[in-house]
C-alpha cells in the first residue's frame, strides 16, 4: 500500500488517521474490503484527544441523571465467550457514581463510553472532519479494558470502524465475514472464532475495520484505551428508499395502505411491479435520485455532536465588522449550498441560513472557502449586503471573525 513520508498532515482529518497510508490508495484497495493496521512509532499521535485522565469527566461530566442505558454508558466483561453487562450505578443526585465504575474496573469489566462526540468539542471536531470527508454519519465510543480483560466476546459490527489506539496495547483477533457487508439491522448471531488474523495495536496506532468481519479484542499485560469511531454508512438501498419515501408524497398509491387482512391473502404481485415501474422510471432522469441524496446530507447535518470553542468572541466583535475584516470557518462546520427559483441556503451541521436567490454566489463562494476578507465576496452584493450576510452567519455560528487583524 502506498505511503507518504511527509508528516505533514491536518490533525483530525482522515488524511491524519491514514497517515502515512495515502487516502487515494486506502479507498481504492481497503475501504469496505479488508482491514488495515496503520503503525505507528509515535505514542503521542493521538495526545490531542481525550487520554486517560480524561475518562473520569466524561463519564460524570454530563446532565443529571443522563447515564441511564447501555445506549449512554455501561460496563461489560467477556466471560468463557459470553458477556456480563450492567448500568453504572447513579448517586442521590443522578450522578453516574465514579467508585462503582472504579470497583467495577478493578473486578475485570470494561468501561463503555458511547457517543463521546456528545460529551467532547475535540472528538466532536474529528467526528464533524470526517464526515466532511466521507459524507457518512460518525460516531466515536470509547473503551477502557483492563489488564488481562476482554469486555465484548467475539461478534460482528455492521458499521465501519477506525480504531485509535490511545494507552497499552491490544491484541485484535479477525475473522472471514460469514456475509459480505450486512446491514445496520443484520441479526447479530453468535461469532466462533477459529482461524484469524492477528492484529496489535499499540499507542498511536490506527486499525480499519470493515463491517461484516467478526473480531474480539484482549489485553495481556496493561490495561487499554482506545477510540472506536463508527462510520454509520449511507447505503444504496439508503438512497433507494429515501427515492421512494420522495416519491410517495407525489404519489398516491404508494401511500394508501396494505389491504385490510393482507396477510392472510396473496397480495397482487402486478400492482407491486406497478408500482416498483413507477420508481424505476422516476429514477431514470436523475432528479429523483438527486432528491434523495439531499434528503440524506439533510439527515447528515442533523447530527447532535459538541460544540467547538471560541464563537462568543466573535459575537462580541460584530458590531466592529468592517468590509476589511478577516472571517473564517472552522474546518469541522463543512457546509452544503441549496437554491430553488426563489431561495438559496447554506447548511451547516446543526443549523442553516435561507435567504432571497441572489444570495447564492455569495453562499457558494463562503462554501467553497475557510478564510476570507469581507470585501472579497462576490459584487453580486453591496458593501452593507456583504457586511449583512456575514454578520448573520456569525450569529448563526458558521462563520468565526479572525480577532488578530
Amino acid at each position: 500500500m502506498a505511503t507518504r513520508s511527509s508528516p505533514a498532515v491536518q490533525p483530525l482529518s482522515l488524511d491524519w488517521l491514514l497517515h502515512p497510508v495515502a487516502e487515494s490508495d486506502f479507498f481504492q484497495t481497503s475501504w469496505e474490503r479488508k482491514p488495515v493496521l496503520v503503525e505507528r512509532t509515535n505514542s503521542e499521535y493521538f495526545a490531542g484527544l481525550p487520554g486517560l485522565d480524561s475518562i473520569e469527566e466524561l463519564i460524570t461530566a454530563t446532565s443529571a441523571g443522563r447515564i441511564r442505558s447501555k445506549e449512554d454508558a455501561y460496563l461489560v466483561r467477556s466471560e468463557h465467550g459470553t458477556p456480563r453487562e450492567r448500568g453504572i450505578r447513579l448517586d442521590a443526585k443522578g450522578i453516574p457514581d465514579i467508585q462503582d465504575v472504579y470497583g467495577a474496573y478493578h473486578d475485570g469489566f470494561t468501561v463503555v463510553v458511547n457517543r463521546i462526540h456528545c460529551r467532547s468539542a475535540v472528538v466532536a471536531d474529528l467526528s464533524r472532519n470526517l464526515e466532511s470527508a466521507l459524507h457518512h454519519p460518525v460516531g466515536v465510543n470509547l473503551y477502557f479494558t483492563p489488564k488481562r480483560g476482554q469486555g465484548l466476546p467475539p461478534h460482528v459490527d455492521t458499521h465501519d470502524v477506525f480504531i485509535l489506539q490511545l494507552h497499552g496495547t491490544k491484541e485484535w483477533h479477525v475473522g472471514s465475514p460469514p456475509k459480505d457487508l450486512p446491514l445496520a439491522d443484520a441479526e447479530n448471531n453468535p461469532v466462533e472464532l477459529r482461524d484469524f488474523q492477528e492484529f496489535t495495536l499499540r499507542p498511536g496506532d490506527t486499525f480499519y475495520l470493515p463491517r461484516g468481519f467478526p473480531h474480539e479484542a484482549l489485553t495481556s499485560t496493561s490495561s487499554s484505551l482506545h477510540l472506536t469511531v463508527g462510520i454509520n454508512s449511507y447505503r444504496w438501498v439508503d438512497l433507494i428508499a429515501e427515492a421512494l419515501d420522495a416519491l410517495a408524497d407525489e404519489d398516491l398509491r404508494l401511500r394508501r395502505t396494505l389491504p385490510p387482512g393482507f396477510l392472510h391473502d396473496p397480495l397482487k404481485p402486478e400492482h407491486a411491479s406497478e408500482l416498483a415501474e413507477r420508481l424505476a422510471d422516476a429514477l431514470k432522469n436523475g432528479a429523483l435520485a438527486e432528491l434523495a441524496k439531499v434528503r440524506l446530507g439533510t439527515r447528515l447535518f442533523r447530527g447532535t455532536k459538541a460544540m467547538g470553542a471560541g464563537n462568543f468572541r466573535s459575537l462580541d466583535e460584530i458590531s466592529g465588522l468592517t468590509e476589511a475584516s478577516q472571517v473564517y470557518r472552522t474546518p469541522s462546520l463543512f457546509c452544503r449550498v441549496r437554491s430553488t427559483s426563489d431561495e438559496a441556503l447554506i447548511e451547516f451541521p446543526t443549523n442553516f441560513v435561507s435567504g432571497p436567490k441572489f444570495l447564492e454566489p455569495a453562499l457558494r463562494f463562503i462554501a467553497g472557502r475557510e478564510r476570507f476578507a469581507v470585501h472579497e465576496l462576490p459584487d453580486t452584493l453591496s458593501g452593507e449586503d456583504k457586511l449583512d450576510l456575514v454578520g448573520r452567519l456569525v450569529r448563526e455560528g458558521l462563520l468565526q471573525i479572525n480577532q488578530e487583524i
